[in-house]
């Protein structure tokens, strides 16, 4: 029999499913990813269909044992588990009852409004610790299926977010983890428990809230029919797993107090860990996952989505090349532009943007297109209005942020070494380019190594590891540029922000 040497960390992202197959060393011993499209059915909505996670991991699974023979099932010691933030509401048996609800939603303005005078935005702040808003939290998204889906809620037996979801075809168990619970407008976090009283007044029936575990606890373990579905060992153990932000965090090392990292993966994170949460309702707070710190994360909604989003309209007559990814083909053409890309400004803004702007109607703009642009402008501007995205969030924490010298980056913008320096430049900080840059799922392998008490993974494993990546220092005479081009990069916002609709 093999010894359980291999964790397998799962994340649920909004384009894609991704599942690696860790050593305790860190190393990636199998992967594979499956992505898949958001549904669109009417203007400012978004929603995804949750057996399409389901199916993603089982076959990302099947595929690392069939590719990597020596990756058994019996080697595998826990299952660590993130995702992104889109509600989901199932029967008794687990099944979905309604296309999942995703955090880039926007229907729900008249519950908000509701809730602003039913419960008081004060009272869901001061439990919470975090704003009243549609998408981002789970509150107004619910409270819209009340309203308009009686006769789903009337069959609903929990609602589970995506890793609750996933935790539950494993285990056949109902869950939520504290940290993605602090992101739904329904808990104390304090407490680490519901608000009875905000349920009460918000009219939300408290047997549809599902179990709360630490991000730390084992939930349960693999079924007789997940184990027949996946090619896992039935048995294996499953953990509750955290927020994706929560566990890109823990995997690029930023876990104790002081510590800060930028992921930059579908949306894009800048997370610092604080000891106490912090009193501003542009910021997000967040139980850290590993030890009693709160992580203030600040999030912009289309990062890696953005340059995804270019990729899949405007590429189709790029000549395929077989050696390179269209991503690889993408940077390159943005290597060959200067900085700045002609003064051409993108902002980020497809689906509304939250921080720290937290304005639903913005809209993606291409400002100050010339006779000159380019595919690679356009490429570059991509990569540095969602760089001077980040920048405009830092400036909410910036003494916290300042403090420290290097900022590991994970996520897909740090296989590309091309918008590690815009980073860098445009930060004016040092960064560091993360060797392994699937920082979400490391993450999951952390966490779930502290589930079950694996010594040779410790909580500030992602530190250890962080220094294997490369380092990449501000290039001064390019922090001066985008300095002057950061200011335009606000005011073309501020300029615009009553024109959007």
């Amino acid at each position: 029999m093999a010894s359980q040497d291999i964790i397998l960390g799962i994340d649920i992202g909004t384009t894609g499913t991704k599942c690696i197959f860790y050593t305790f060393d860190g190393s990636i011993a199998a992967q594979a990813y499956t992505e898949y499209k958001t549904v669109v059915p009417q203007n400012g909505w978004s929603e995804q269909n949750p057996d399409v996670w389901w199916q993603a991991v089982i076959s990302n699974i099947r595929t690392c044992f069939i590719s990597e023979k020596a990756v058994t099932p019996d080697r595998v010691a826990v299952i660590g588990i993130s995702c992104t933030n889109a509600v989901t509401l199932v029967d008794r048996d687990g099944n979905a009852l309604y296309n999942a609800i995703t955090l880039h939603d926007k229907r729900a303005s008249m519950q908000v409004e509701w809730l602003k005078n039913k419960v008081g935005e004060e009272e869901v702040v001061s439990s919470s610790k975090n704003r009243l808003d549609k998408g981002t939290f789970a509150l107004p998204t619910i409270r819209w299926l009340i309203d308009n889906r009686p006769d789903i809620i009337k069959n609903c037996y929990k609602f589970l977010m995506p890793s609750g979801y996933i935790i539950q075809k494993l285990t056949g168990e109902f869950s939520i983890n504290k940290s993605r619970m602090d992101l739904t407008s329904l808990s104390n976090m304090t407490a680490g428990t519901w608000d009875e009283n905000i349920c009460a007044k918000a009219e939300i029936p408290m047997q549809l809230l599902p179990k709360v575990y630490r991000s730390t606890d084992i939930v349960g373990t693999v079924t007789k029919e997940a184990a027949g579905l996946t090619g896992l060992k039935i048995g294996t153990p499953v953990n509750a797993g955290a927020v994706d932000t929560i566990a890109a965090t823990v995997g690029a090392g930023a876990v104790y107090f002081g510590d800060s990292a930028v992921t930059i993966g579908s949306s894009g994170r800048i997370c610092t860990v604080e000891k106490e949460p912090v009193q501003d309702t542009r910021l997000l707070n967040i139980s850290s996952g590993v030890l009693d710190n709160t992580v203030i994360v600040q999030t912009t909604d289309n990062a890696g989505i953005s340059l995804k989003w270019f990729r899949d309209n405007f590429t189709s007559l790029i000549q395929p090349d077989r050696n390179k990814s269209i991503y690889q083909i993408l940077d390159e053409a943005a290597e060959n532009v200067k900085v700045t890309a002609e003064n051409l400004i993108y902002l980020p803004y497809l689906s509304g943007e939250k921080c720290p702007i937290w304005d639903p109607h913005a809209k993606g703009v291409f400002f100050n297109i010339g006779l000159n642009a380019s595919l690679g402008s356009f490429v570059r501007a991509i990569l540095e209005g969602v760089a001077f995205s980040i920048r405009d969030c830092s400036t909410l924490l910036q003494n916290s942020f300042s403090s420290s010298h290097e900022i590991p980056l994970g996520g897909g913008a740090a296989k590309s070494k091309l918008w590690c320096q815009i980073f860098a430049d445009v930060l004016n900080k040092t960064v560091i380019q993360l060797k392994i840059n699937d920082t979400e799922t490391l993450g999951d392998m952390i966490i779930a190594a502290q589930a079950i008490g694996i010594k040779e993974i410790p909580v500030d494993f992602g530190k250890t590891l962080a220094v294997k990546g490369t380092i990449i220092t501000p290039i001064v005479q390019n922090v001066a540029v985008y300095d002057v081009l950061f200011q335009k990069y606000k005011e073309v916002y501020l300029r615009l922000k009553d024109c959007f609709y």
